[in-house]
This record gives C-alpha cells, sequence and structure tokens, in this order.
C-alpha cells in the first residue's frame, strides 16, 4: 500500500510497499504536488491489488538500493569511520539533524545551489563558513561513493563552480531586501604594533599588564590567576607560534634546554596518527623559559609545563576556551584592541622570515619556517600567515639607498 509524508525540506514523500516489490519504493513530489503524489499513490495501489506492477515501479525497482540511501547514516558511518578530522567533527555535528533525512538521490546539482543559497540568505554565513560546510559534506559523500561503488549518484557539491561561496551582486541586493549584509572573509593580518615615540609597543603594554601594573585611567591592576603562567604562555606563543593546544599541552621534558628545542605534538592530527616536530627556542625566549622551569615545582617526569589543563582529552576544548577568553580579557586591558590569541601565531610567522644572520642573509628558508611552524612541505600557510608591515617594507627601502 502507499503513504504519503510531509518531509522537514517541505517536499512530499510518498513510499510504495505491496508483497509484489522486493523492497519499498520512494518517490519525491515538490510541496505543490501533494495532490499528484496522493493520485500516483492510490493508482498504484489498484495496479498492485490487481496483480499488475506498474512498469515505473519496475523501474524503480532495478535501481541499487544504495541510491536510495539517506544522507544521514552516511554521514554518521564516515563520522564513525575516523577518518574525518575534528574540525569536520564540529562542522558536521550541528548541521546532521537538517541533513539527515535527505536523500542522496535526491542530492543533484538544483539541491546544492538552493542549499548554498540558503547559508547566504537565511543564514547569512561568511564564504569562509559556507565553505567550510560544504567540504564537510562533500568529503561525506565521496567516502560513501568510494565505499559503495554500485552506487548511481555522483556527488553534486564537486560541481560547484568557483566562487560559489562569495556573495554575488544578486545575493547582496536579497540579502539587504532582508535586513542583513552580504558576509565576506576576513583575512586576518594583525599584528603586535612596535613602540611609537613615547608609547609603548603593544608587547610592552601586555607585559606589563601581566606583571600588574595598573593603567593610569583603570582603579586597578589586572587580576589573572597564574600569572607567571599566563606570562610564560603568551611569551612562549609569541616567540615560537605554537598553536594554543600545543603550547599549555607540553611536559617539561618535552622542553630540551641542552639542544634549545621544543618537541612539540601537533594539534592537527589527521587519522589517528600522531604528528611531531622540533622547534628550535629563540635567544629571546631561553632565559625567560628557563627560569620559569627552574622556578616550577613539578619535576616528575611527563608533568605539565603549565597548570592550565588537567590532562585528560574530554577538557582541552574547555581549556581551550578558557584560556582565549583569558587572553582576550588580558588584550582589551592592556589597549590592545583587535588583538587574539592566535594573531600571536602570525606575529611568530613573521618574525621567523624576518630573521637575518650578522652578513645580512635570511636566516631561514621557506622550507625550514614551513617545518617549525607545523605545515606540510610546499604548504601555502606561510604566506597566509605572513602580514609584512608596509612601513617596515619602506624603511628597507631607504636603508639600502
Amino acid at each position: 500500500m502507499s503513504s504519503i509524508r510531509k518531509s522537514r525540506t517541505g517536499k512530499w514523500e510518498l513510499s510504495i510497499r505491496h508483497k509484489l516489490l522486493d523492497r519499498p519504493l520512494y518517490f519525491t513530489y515538490e510541496a505543490d504536488q501533494e495532490a499528484a503524489a496522493r493520485a500516483y499513490g492510490e493508482q498504484c495501489d489498484r495496479w498492485l491489488a490487481a496483480g499488475i506492477v506498474p512498469a515505473e515501479l519496475q523501474e524503480q525497482a532495478k535501481r541499487p538500493v544504495a541510491s536510495a540511501a539517506l544522507l544521514g547514516p552516511v554521514i554518521r558511518a564516515w563520522l564513525n569511520s575516523g577518518e574525518p578530522s575534528q574540525s569536520d567533527q564540529d562542522t558536521l555535528g550541528p548541521m546532521f539533524n537538517g541533513l539527515a533525512p535527505l536523500k542522496l538521490i535526491d542530492l543533484n546539482y538544483q539541491w546544492a545551489e538552493r542549499w548554498v543559497r540558503h547559508m547566504k540568505l537565511e543564514s547569512n554565513l561568511s564564504p569562509g563558513s559556507i565553505r567550510k560546510r560544504v567540504q564537510a559534506v562533500a568529503r561525506a559523500i565521496d567516502w560513501h561513493l568510494r565505499k559503495s561503488p554500485e552506487a548511481m549518484v555522483g556527488n553534486p557539491l564537486r560541481l560547484l563552480p568557483r566562487g560559489y561561496s562569495s556573495y554575488n551582486a544578486k545575493d547582496a541586493r536579497e540579502v539587504e531586501a532582508l535586513g542583513k549584509a552580504a558576509r565576506i572573509d576576513v583575512q586576518r593580518d594583525r599584528r603586535l604594533l612596535p613602540a611609537k615615540g613615547t608609547e609603548l609597543g603593544e608587547e610592552a603594554l601586555i607585559l606589563n599588564a601581566l606583571d600588574g601594573h595598573k593603567r593610569a585611567d583603570r582603579e586597578r591592576p589586572l587580576a589573572l590567576k597564574d600569572g607567571p603562567a599566563m606570562r610564560m604562555l603568551f611569551q612562549l606563543i609569541l616567540w615560537s607560534g605554537l598553536r594554543l593546544r600545543e603550547a599549555y599541552t607540553l611536559t617539561i621534558d618535552q622542553v630540551d634546554m641542552r639542544s634549545r628545542v621544543i618537541l612539540v605534538r601537533s594539534s592537527k592530527q589527521w587519522y589517528g596518527r600522531e604528528k611531531w616536530r622540533r622547534v628550535p627556542i629563540r635567544p629571546e625566549l631561553l632565559p625567560e623559559l628557563s627560569n620559569y622551569i627552574a622556578g616550577s615545582a613539578a619535576d616528575e617526569a611527563g608533568a605539565l609545563l603549565f597548570p592550565f589543563w588537567n590532562g585528560t582529552p574530554e577538557n582541552l576544548v574547555a581549556t581551550s576556551n578558557r584560556l582565549s577568553q583569558r587572553f582576550r580579557g588580558l588584550f582589551a586591558y592592556a589597549g590592545c584592541t583587535g588583538l587574539t590569541e592566535h594573531d600571536l601565531r602570525h606575529e611568530a610567522t613573521c618574525q621567523w622570515f624576518e630573521l637575518r644572520v650578522p652578513a645580512g642573509e635570511w636566516m631561514f628558508r621557506a622550507e625550514e619556517i614551513n617545518a617549525i611552524m607545523g605545515w606540510a612541505p610546499g604548504s601555502v600557510m606561510a604566506a597566509r600567515y605572513a602580514s609584512f608591515r608596509a612601513e617596515d617594507l619602506a624603511a628597507r627601502l631607504y636603508i639600502a639607498s
């Protein structure tokens, strides 16, 4: 017998079950086609009751079962495979309920365009957020197709044109008509401002705040729990470029003061593999790090360098969020408007690039900086992170002349 229901997307789904059919068959109708769906279901009921299987049902029954799969089980199976990155897991989780009822057979190019349009007009997401969602779902569908070679379905998300996530002129007009604004990707190029005349540079302002100096326009100094540890964490990220999680999960025995190298476990892991890199300790950081370790009460093997994390994987996200919030409060008190913790990694990248040997040549090659920062050989990440000040470039021109 046939039955009809309205899906979350507003379409009508007709299902037909009968002993003459090997399996249930499903048909999808647009939101304004309810009458047609009911009429076709009733007609099929009469044919099947008479022992006749219509040609349309025979053709539908020949299609592989995989092509009628729902997107929800596909995403769940991919997440359970251990292949997706943590970023893909975090992206797909909040979207799961909205995507789960969709059938792979209905995921055509028109659906892909409608989904992108929905993310622009209804959710008003930035181009980067749109790409992140599209690519995560596309990887889940790719995985399903590799595991199901009999599936007669393609991946429409791979057909989207270049620049699909950007708001074009038409998108901008329609978004503005809804009282919203067209979003653009924001490139982070914020660096610590240097000293200017009698004004302190931003690094000095931050260190002053960490050391308990009171601003003239405030009633009291900044009160930070674990102040010395926060000071060391700030300097470590600034002078090495470690990611926040890589820094606060360090153990004391990962810091080799004799060889002046830090053994870093990358926070960007794939397929469960552990990825390590060795980061040189800069001369500016060496005495500060040495004094901090000498004053640490923890001396057993494997003891954490910082007191912020309890050592359990379940507490990593909460620790990162808490420390990010502390850095925001610190930078606000120091008067560093718009500065974030991640900007320190950008600053460190630029400083690695700008280091010179006494003879004047660059100290490190791009390949070496990729290794220090934890990027793959030939990665374009260095180009994204390197934000060279135009003032510095201009000054170099006039020194050369």
